[in-house]
């Protein structure tokens, strides 16, 4: 009996033992399953419910209309409209080689582009990733009719801006583009935003863009929308009222045509700028679609350069209209009177060297009105050796030239006036080693000067008004949606030529006498509109200039030459002769400019 029972407890023993087992393996279950769950809900938690979300929301930005600018009259110089954008989500192109290769074949854009932009983001995004700005009509309508075939294609109705023709104030105006890589890393944008990159678009970008806004949409297994969860309006950009007058801009840009060079017409009683031209120009439009890789390199390596805004980063020799600031130094220096008379021959003789007037006519002795009239280059040559290199460009200085203008543009040139103060002094050159050819030169506005369009207008704006050098204003104000004021910007002098008001007479009278009394600039000449201006013809020095045509034409005038309202400054690339070539551009911007009074006084009114 008792080996019996001995026996009976060692049968039971390893069920218990088991059960123990079994109990501690359900325990260790239990515990790892709990664990997993903390891992999950509070380590993993947050990030969990973010991919959740993901999976269930969808974020379909809205992009916000940019401001409008507007003339100084209240019409629009540029516009928004809708148009149909094409966006790639990554995350819902289940096979993206098939997608992109149907989306290729129907739409007719190359596979290396859609490669290229998803290159960009990860695969996974499900942020919309745009590829086609400016979808016509046909080819919304191909993607919809392929939509079941094309998952993670979507066309999205965005505002894009609009022109009134397609080259319309495009250096004045400026394009907007999508940011690029380089911006991206400055933090202030997103991936597909549209900013300012030239222009007025690219100074007041920070009025202009507005706030963007979207909608988070919920969708079903199969990314279809089901109901919108929450909603974001949009915040438009601000209106800009600028200075510009559109009128007048059109005038400009018909008068230059295909001639390359630069028009600016300012107001003379303020500095506004009334117009502002730049010819040959880009054609606006073709930033607001797409703009590939190599359509981007023919244009910037167009030998055109019409990206270039020649009104003010290029810079030429100003030639004759020059001598207006050579004339005013001589006459408030004390060095020669009115009265005085040299001779105007055909040539002048320096030494060993030969200096020819632009015409060949010796017309004897004539005083400095008549020089200026004529334009004569030998009466000049020895005014200016008279003068000395020093006062001259001290005149030049004050006449604002050789220091940019301070006007609302980027890229302005300052341009070059010759002496102490400029690159030649950091060479190491100083006034004695300046030679009296260089003043010869300089006295006619050849050799080493340089000035832009602008500061040439600024220049016969100073003129003009008896000494006032306005800053060039191109904004007025700055109107939030809700019409409240965010930004103004007055009228402003920045400097003042100190001229006596005898020589600031002389000076006006001998403009007008340029244009009507048988000077170099009677192609400027207007019935019922008295114009006072100055020719110029500036010399291309550089052989390889020299070998692409004729010489640089200059007209700086303004009208009415009693009371002066408006300063026309026109520069015709190579067009030749100034009052051959400039002064008829010129006269074509003043009729349109006072269409009204020349048809009144044509028809004898």
């Amino acid at each position: 009996m008792r080996g019996l029972g001995t026996g009976g407890t060692a049968r039971r023993d390893p069920f218990g033992r088991r059960l123990l087992f079994l109990s501690g393996c359900t325990l260790a279950g239990f515990l790892v399953l709990l664990g997993q769950l903390w891992y999950l809900q509070v380590l993993e938690g947050t990030r969990l419910r973010d991919l959740s979300e993901r999976n269930r929301i969808r974020v379909r930005p809205a992009a916000a209309p940019r401001g409008i600018l507007f003339d100084r009259n209240g019409l629009a110089l540029v516009d928004n409209r809708p148009a149909f954008t094409l966006s790639l989500i990554p995350r819902e192109m289940e096979n993206r080689e098939t997608v992109l290769a149907r989306l290729s074949i129907l739409l007719r854009i190359p596979l290396g582009e859609f490669e290229e932009l998803l290159a960009r983001v990860p695969p996974d995004s499900f942020m919309a990733v745009r590829v086609r700005r400016g979808l016509t009509m046909e080819e919304v309508a191909k993607v919809e009719e392929w939509k079941l075939e094309l998952p993670g294609v979507v066309v999205e109705v965005e505002p894009q801006r609009v022109y009134p023709s397609p080259r319309f104030g495009a250096h004045l105006l400026g394009y907007v583009r999508e940011v690029s890589e380089e911006q991206m890393r400055q933090g202030r944008y997103r991936r597909g935003d549209m900013t300012g990159q030239s222009g007025l678009e690219r100074m007041l970008d920070e009025y202009l863009r507005g706030r963007d806004g979207g909608e988070e949409i919920e969708v079903d297994a199969l990314g279809r929308p089901v109901r919108v969860v929450r909603r974001q309006d949009p915040r438009p950009g601000a209106h800009v009222v600028t200075t510009v007058d559109r009128r007048i801009q059109e005038v400009v840009e018909r008068a230059m045509g295909s001639q390359a060079g630069a028009a600016v017409v300012l107001d003379a009683r303020s500095g506004d700028v009334l117009a502002l031209a730049s010819t040959p120009a880009y054609e606006l439009d073709r930033f607001t679609g797409a703009l590939g890789r190599e359509a981007w390199l023919r244009l910037v390596r167009d030998p055109q350069f019409p990206l270039l805004n020649r009104a003010i980063q290029s810079q030429y020799a100003p030639g004759s209209v020059f001598k207006v600031v050579v004339a005013a130094a001589a006459l408030q220096e004390g060095v020669i009177t009115p009265f005085d008379r040299l001779r105007c021959a055909s040539s002048f003789q320096l030494g060993r060297r030969t200096f020819k007037n632009w015409e060949n006519t010796d017309w004897g002795e004539i005083d400095l009105y008549r020089a200026i009239v004529r334009s004569c280059n030998t009466f000049f040559y020895q005014l200016g050796l008279k003068v000395g290199p020093e006062p001259i460009t001290r005149y030049a200085r004050a006449f604002g030239l050789g220091e940019p203008t301070g006007i609302a543009l980027g890229g302005e040139k300052p341009g070059l006036i010759p002496g102490p103060r400029g690159p030649r002094e950091r060479a190491g050159r100083s006034w004695k080693s300046w030679r009296s050819g260089d003043t010869v030169n300089v006295s006619i506005g050849q050799g080493s000067l340089l000035v832009t369009p602008l500061q040439v207008a600024r220049m016969t704006a100073a003129v003009a008004t008896g000494g006032v050098l306005w800053k060039p204003r191109l904004v007025q104000r700055v109107e939030g949606p809700d019409g409240r004021l965010l930004y103004s910007e007055p009228s402003r002098m920045n400097g003042y030529v100190e001229l006596s008001p005898a020589v600031w007479a002389f000076l006006q009278r001998s403009l007008w006498g340029v244009v009507n009394e048988g000077g170099t600039g009677a192609a400027a000449r207007l019935p019922g509109i008295e114009v006072a201006g100055k020719t110029g013809t500036a010399q291309i020095i550089a052989r390889s200039d020299a070998s692409r045509g004729q010489d640089h034409a200059w007209f700086a005038g303004y009208a009415p030459a009693q009371d002066p309202q408006v300063v026309v400054v026109v520069l015709a690339e190579r067009g030749g002769k100034g009052g051959q070539a400039a002064a008829p551009i010129a006269r074509q911007i003043l009729h349109g400019i006072f269409l009204e009074r020349v048809a009144s006084a044509s028809l004898g009114g």
